[in-house]
């Protein structure tokens, strides 16, 4: 009479929570098994690199979606179809931009609200305001060209000062010839004042051919440098570009917020913590689950659990020991021991696939799987473990 009032109970609570659920899913129905608790908006992108399905989407650092879907258009261009929560609100004007967290970390997308005052995206809106992102090869290929440009001028402006045979050099040297004979007028004599006089002609020959030689390549240069300067006034070439037009300064500035975000902190992982106990009828005990969840990606985890069952299983071990009689003989003994592990351990990895998620490992220090659904706040849980020589544990939740 006791074991059927223990069954009475646990029918009659079972009925009881199937009660509770459908009532939760007729009135709840915007998060329901038919509602839906999020809608749907479109970005055409020029260069979707890093995006995949299941890449996060943040509005200030908090999540608040993830891309859906991601297709190549006609027009060569990638359309992203990005899944938010129906409780966000996206105007027309939001700016979109695609950043990455950290050395090693993801992509992911990050939605900027411009005003409050636009009017409001509806499901299978197009975000307009697509932010390019900064392109590290092309950014590199305008600093080497203007490297040489820089190289160029130098190499103009050495023939004038570096060379050992130089105009300049030659100046120098004939400088120091002058100073250090001056040095010595007063105690030299008449000829010494020619060898300066003669010093002297010789200076101003070479000052006069420097002037001839190099008047031409002093107009060059001047010419040079003016022409550059224009360039750079009107924008053209790469300095010109760099410094004035704006998408040029703004993809500059995308690679260095970039480049800033690359030596930022480490991607960090989402943990959860969780406790949980389950009712046993027929002992009328608590069974206890505590648990530590790791999510790096929105659509896998990790799940450690331990687990106290105050009345487990027993296993039994059997030993078979062969006992030589003095006759000769050999007598079986047969032992058998049995064993109650009230704490087993599980560690499980999981994937989602939109509303399920498939996991499996060790579950309560057995091998096992299983499966789960969960819709706005209804959850399903199945699990299979222990398969042995009796029968496989299931558990429905």
């Amino acid at each position: 009479m006791k074991k059927f009032s223990s069954e009475a109970k646990v029918g009659a609570f079972i009925i009881l929570a199937l009660i509770i659920i459908a009532y939760i899913t007729i009135e709840v129905s915007d998060l329901g098994l038919t509602g839906g608790g999020s809608y749907e908006v479109k970005a055409q992108m020029e260069n979707a690199e890093g995006v995949t399905p299941k890449t996060p989407v943040q509005v200030a650092g908090i999540p608040i979606g993830s891309v859906e879907d991601i297709e190549l258009l006609q027009n060569r261009k990638a359309l992203v179809t990005i899944k938010v929560k129906k409780d966000v609100v996206l105007r027309e004007d939001v700016e979109l931009q695609i950043k990455t967290r950290g050395v090693l970390g993801d992509t992911y997308i990050e939605l900027i609200p411009k005003s409050a005052s636009a009017k409001p995206l509806s499901d299978d809106g197009v975000i307009m305001n697509v932010k390019p992102r900064g392109d590290y090869t092309e950014l590199f290929g305008e600093v080497s060209e203007i490297t040489e440009n820089v190289k160029t001028i130098t190499e103009s402006m050495k023939v004038y000062t570096a060379v050992e045979n130089s105009h300049t050099a030659r100046i120098l040297k004939n400088m120091d010839i002058l100073t250090a004979n001056m040095a010595n007028v007063s105690s030299r004599n008449v000829e010494n004042m020619n060898v300066l006089v003669s010093n002297l002609r010789v200076l101003s020959d070479d000052l006069r051919r420097l002037s001839n030689n190099t008047s031409a390549d002093v107009e060059s240069t001047v010419a040079r440098i003016d022409e550059i300067t224009q360039n750079i006034q009107e924008g053209h070439g790469s300095i010109g570009r760099l410094l004035k037009d704006e998408s040029t300064v703004d993809k500059a500035n995308e690679v260095l917020d970039n480049l800033s975000e690359l030596t930022g902190g480490i991607h960090r992982i989402q943990t959860e913590l969780g406790y949980h106990m389950e009712y046993l009828g027929t002992t009328q005990d608590v069974k206890n689950y505590v648990s530590i969840k790791l999510q790096p990606r929105p659509d896998k985890f990790f799940l450690f659990e331990v687990v106290h069952d105050p009345a487990p299983p027993s296993s039994n071990d059997t030993q078979i020991t062969n006992i030589t009689n003095p006759n000769g003989t050999i007598t079986s003994v047969t032992t058998e021991t049995e064993d109650f592990n009230e704490v087993r351990f599980s560690a499980q990895f999981g994937k989602k696939f939109k509303d399920f998620t498939i996991r499996g490992g060790l579950i309560e220090s057995s091998g096992g799987f299983g499966v789960d659904y969960e819709k706005g706040p209804i959850g399903v849980a199945f699990s299979a473990f222990d398969f042995g020589e009796s029968r496989p544990h299931l558990k429905f939740l």
